[in-house]
């Protein structure tokens, strides 16, 4: 990150012409932003396995209360593990 008012200080040859300096400034800016953002803060798959999250005492209460009336069993059955059919 260069700030402009550094710029215009102490790069007076790159700043003589200003809106020239202006487009490849925010065309370097843009395009570094954008990098940073797709390459790194973006990564995929990271982050995807929700076991390591706590559990609130309410998601804790409901899921006992579902487990003592057999209910749970029934949600887990007809649940959907797989977005593709499964072919065997």
């Amino acid at each position: 990150y260069l700030p402009v008012d550094f710029a215009f200080r102490f790069l007076p040859r790159w700043t003589r012409d200003k809106v020239r300096f202006f487009y490849w400034y925010y065309t370097v800016s843009f395009v570094s932003g954008f990098a940073i953002l797709m390459g790194y803060f973006h990564t995929p798959y990271v982050g995807d396995n929700y076991d390591h999250f706590p559990e609130s005492p309410l998601y804790r209460w409901t899921e006992s209360s579902l487990a003592k009336t057999g209910q749970l069993e029934e949600n887990l059955r007809v649940k959907v593990h797989h977005f593709y059919p499964q072919t065997e």
